[in-house]
């Protein structure tokens, strides 16, 4: 049930995400990292970078995934969400290596399932244009993304 005191609720933690100190401009001197996850029904990102040990985003990326891909395999999803956030957050990614995170740990080998499925290897190949370092990330310390790609509930 979604209450005043929910949407209250809401509503602040939104403000604070996109704030001061938690929102950060990004500083070219440090490394980027990126942080994504997809659901049945979108897929979310987070830019970040590491200041004294904790994460600040940069930027946010969210989006509905239409009736197509909808029907995608789970790693169909998880490869959509890595290449739009790739393609949104490129502008900010120089020579250096981007540590990208995933809950879904098939991602960190997506050039060898590349040959057997087309779609996987048009965009393990787009990818490689860019220094990515993929890790997994355990669902429950992959929040930020999971929260972006999550249906909101309505009233």
């Amino acid at each position: 049930m979604w209450t005043p005191h929910a949407e209250q609720a809401f509503l602040d933690v939104k403000s604070r995400l996109t704030t001061q100190p938690i929102l950060r401009p990004p500083d070219f001197t440090k490394p980027f990292c990126l942080a994504v996850d997809a659901s049945d029904v979108a897929i979310g990102a987070v830019l970040f970078q590491e200041i004294d040990g904790l994460e600040h985003p940069i930027c946010y990326y969210s989006k509905k995934l239409d009736s197509h891909q909808k029907h995608y395999s789970t790693v169909e999803k998880e490869a959509l969400g890595l290449i739009l956030a790739v393609r949104t957050f490129s502008v900010y990614f120089g020579s250096s290596p981007v540590r990208v995170y995933t809950d879904h740990s098939p991602l960190q080998f997506l050039r060898r399932m590349s040959s057997q499925n087309q779609k996987l290897l048009r965009w393990s190949l787009e990818l490689e244009q860019y220094n990515l370092d993929v890790r997994h990330r355990p669902g429950k310390d992959n929040a930020l993304p999971d929260i972006l790609s999550r249906p909101v509930v309505s009233q």
